[in-house]
């Protein structure tokens, strides 16, 4: 998986980018005015030459080649040196102006330059050039390129210490907003999400706080409609089970004293052990209505006993089938919430009762574990029979259960058996 980058990373990148951009500009920018700085020198000093050589030298002697303070000057073109010559091809037209010929490498220092200016002088052109080779030191020059260097260092260390400073400083002020904004995101509860947004400085986080706020506001309400679903529904169906059930005996009574016909009986065992599941699965799901932070009042019960009535009271719905049941548990008293302790283990007797068809129903209990295994479903008509019951929605419901309570279950499949553990510690 593609590692990611964090946006304090991207920052600091993009200033340390900034900053070496920056030195390499002004490292280029700085060389080009030195060498620029250092050809205007040389062009007023080849104007003050010329103004000096027409003040004393004579006229006749002017068009002759010499050199003269350094540089050679003529007013004839055809007397400048031949290298010179060979290196413009034509004599310059343009007043005042310098030209240059480096013979410099892709890489290392030049061979030579040279220099080379007209300079029209009391209505005469002069013609000054000068030759420069690695063997020749201008010591004023090299001090020069020394001072400039010194100077260049020096502003390159306040820039990037500039420059780290400001970063240092944006980083500090734009993550203390973002840091705040994690920590009031991850503390978002019911009660936070109905209170006023704190301000993070930038609008940006703030709108991102606010987009935020009525995302979860939106699952929160709909946390809270499901919650009063589960609640109204749970205490709306207690009302007719109980009615179901009370008349379910009272029916019973008077079928047996009346001998009703068996076919009778067998309607009315459907339907108390349809208003038997019912009666679970509301007290299931009220319970699981409850608030998480409310307390479990818990109570001593003997386990082993528990299993044993449970497993008694689930024996309707293993009428009619091939199954038998195999009881091995171990008296042992735990102070357990007896609520969800008798919720938790109906549910997984019942999910194993309700989908064997024929063979052995395992439990055992021992020392605060209890273990249930059953037959596995082998033909299509039993699996079609298990989809009608809702296979699963026991488990399912036992796993939120456990988690509440801070139990903990597994289920396996061990040689065509369903195996689900409890472990109530």
């Amino acid at each position: 998986m593609r590692s990611k980058v964090s946006l304090k990373t991207i920052l600091i990148a993009s200033f340390v980018m900034l900053a070496v951009v920056m030195m390499a500009a002004y490292s280029v920018l700085t060389k080009e005015y030195f060498i620029r700085g250092l050809d205007a020198s040389l062009a007023v000093s080849m104007e003050k030459t010329v103004v000096t050589f027409e003040e004393h030298v004579r006229e006749e002697k002017q068009k002759l080649p010499q050199e003269f303070s350094g540089f050679n000057i003529s007013t004839d073109w055809d007397c400048m040196p031949d290298y010179i010559k060979a290196a413009f091809k034509i004599p310059p037209i343009r007043h005042a102006v310098l030209y240059k010929k480096i013979d410099e490498p892709f890489f290392g220092r030049p061979d030579e330059i040279l220099f080379l200016m007209r300079y029209d002088y009391k209505g005469k052109p002069y013609y000054i050039s000068h030759k420069i080779t690695p063997g020749v030191r201008m010591t004023t020059l090299h001090v020069t390129k020394q001072e400039n260097q010194k100077l260049m260092l020096i502003i390159s260390l306040v820039m990037i210490t500039t420059i780290f400073l400001i970063g240092w400083l944006v980083l500090k002020h734009v993550s203390k907003p973002m840091i705040a904004l994690r920590s009031w995101v991850n503390s978002l509860d019911s009660k936070k999400i109905a209170g006023p947004t704190p301000d993070f400085t930038y609008p940006e986080l703030n709108d991102l706080a606010e987009l935020m706020k009525q995302s979860l506001s939106s699952v929160q309400a709909a946390l809270d409609r499901e919650h009063r679903f589960l609640r109204y529904a749970s205490h709306e169906l207690r009302t007719p089970i109980s009615t179901i059930r009370s008349n379910i005996g009272l029916y019973r009574k008077l079928a047996e004293k009346n001998q009703h016909p068996e076919q009778e009986i067998a309607v009315l065992d459907r339907i108390d052990r349809a208003s038997m599941t019912m009666k679970h699965l509301t007290e299931t799901l009220l319970w699981m209505s409850h608030e998480t932070d409310a307390p479990v009042q818990s109570s001593d019960i003997d386990i082993a006993m528990l299993v044993e009535d449970i497993s008694e009271e689930m024996k309707y719905l293993l009428n009619g089938k091939s199954v038998t049941v195999s009881l091995d548990v171990h008296s042992y008293v735990q102070n357990v919430p007896s609520v969800p302790a008798r919720i938790i283990i109906g549910n997984l007797i019942r999910n194993a009762y309700q989908h064997s068809w024929d063979g052995e129903v395992l439990i055992h209990y021992d020392s605060g574990e209890l273990i249930i295994s059953n037959k596995m479903i082998e033909t299509e008509e039993e699996a079609s029979q298990n989809d009608q019951t809702g296979y699963g929605l026991g488990l399912e419901l036992t796993g939120q259960l456990v988690k509440r309570i801070g139990w903990s279950t597994e289920q396996q499949i061990e040689n065509g058996r369903f195996i689900a553990m409890l472990k109530m510690l």
